[in-house]
């Protein structure tokens, strides 16, 4: 049985609370010393931070608020003030005491429809158990966060990047590609690049086609710098269509000479959610058939082409290493303040529910 979460008393201080500006990192105004330091333990770190060491080794003491240390050590989680759980592998049991006032967060970066098939799997995830148990979650939805973790984040560079657009449009003789490793997925992404296979050449490389040796699961490295190559499009297409989720196959691939194509997220949400010009929206046609006819006629226009490339990259993609210091430091700065945050959170799988943040894969318009 778990020990139940008790707030920490409130007190009189009054401090109003700091929104971010055009998704650019919170700048705290430092407050008068407190001398206490906050211990924050992973429990489990999740999958996609440890396949990213140099993500991984952040730490608090470039925030403003850097009175707070960051382990991995689960002995020490007794004596933490602060447990990150790995929101998809919940313990079952506990091998520890939760003391009166320890804070846990929720922490993932997987889509609901993701949370909720293992959460059913009861024999070996915990999920039942943590009901009244959560404080806060960590995650890419800035709708149901209250520490924000995206995968990446597009900003515009300060200097115009000039290229020889022309030429790279030239070079672009095939037409869109896609990498994935899981076949069978919500958003039934197969099963639309089928149908866009109609009327445009589409390569599918990994486990759900042609092998492909290059590379490592879950990581974009190199291997991805075909993408400077022949190929028109980078299909960047999501396991789950879910509000907000677009994960590192955009992100981590975005620096490449190819124009992106998304579907995930909300109908029409990438429109408004990139900055416009950055990538092409599946949502905006009518049918894969559309689609396809659409980036067929990009291609072979190599003016139209050359001038969206130019629009695209005069933009970059944060990495990860700083989408999760930012969230470090969000995390400190409640920490310092959790007379303004606390809270418990009746139902995790209610907050993450995949009926208020998804949408049906099987509609392929």
């Amino acid at each position: 049985m778990f020990t139940r979460y008790k707030a920490p008393v409130k007190t009189n201080v009054q401090v109003k609370s700091v929104q971010p500006r055009n998704n650019q990192p919170i700048k705290y105004k430092r407050k008068p010393n407190n001398p206490k330091t906050y211990l924050v333990t992973w429990y489990d770190m999740i999958t996609f931070l440890q396949k990213r060491p140099w993500a991984a080794s952040a730490n608090f003491s470039v925030c403003d608020y850097n009175n707070c240390k960051i382990s991995r050590n689960k002995r020490l989680v007794s004596k933490s003030d602060v447990v990150l759980f790995q929101g998809r592998f919940l313990p079952t049991t506990l091998r520890f005491k939760r003391p009166n006032g320890q804070i846990w967060v929720f922490v993932d970066v997987e889509p609901p429809t993701i949370i909720e098939r293992l959460s059913q799997k009861k024999t070996r995830y915990g999920v039942e158990k943590f009901k009244h148990e959560f404080n806060w979650t960590m995650t890419y939805d800035k709708k149901l966060a209250d520490i924000h973790l995206p995968y990446g984040e597009l900003r515009k560079h300060k200097k115009y990047v000039d290229k020889n657009y022309t030429d790279i449009a030239l070079n672009k003789t095939k037409g869109g590609l896609i990498v994935v490793s899981h076949c069978p997925v919500d958003s039934k992404r197969l099963d639309y690049i089928k149908e866009l296979q109609e009327t445009i050449d589409v390569t599918v490389l990994g486990a759900c086609g042609t092998e492909w040796d290059c590379g490592r699961r879950m990581f974009h490295d190199d291997c991805f710098s075909i993408l400077n190559g022949e190929y028109a499009y980078y299909l960047a297409f999501e396991n789950s269509l879910c509000h907000q989720y677009y994960t590192e196959k955009l992100y981590e691939n975005f620096k490449y000479d190819t124009l992106f194509v998304t579907r995930g997220g909300l109908p029409h949400e990438a429109t408004s959610f990139f900055p416009k010009g950055t990538v092409i929206d599946h949502d905006a046609f009518l049918s894969p058939q559309d689609l396809g006819e659409k980036l067929k006629g990009i291609m072979d226009n190599k003016k139209e082409y050359a001038r969206r490339l130019a629009i695209k990259s005069q933009y970059y993609s944060i990495d990860f290493r700083e989408s999760y210091q930012r969230a470090l430091c969000d995390l400190c700065y409640r920490l310092n303040h959790q007379d303004q945050f606390y809270k418990t959170i009746p139902d995790i799988l209610q907050v993450l529910s995949k009926k208020h943040s998804c949408r049906d894969g099987k509609d392929l318009t």
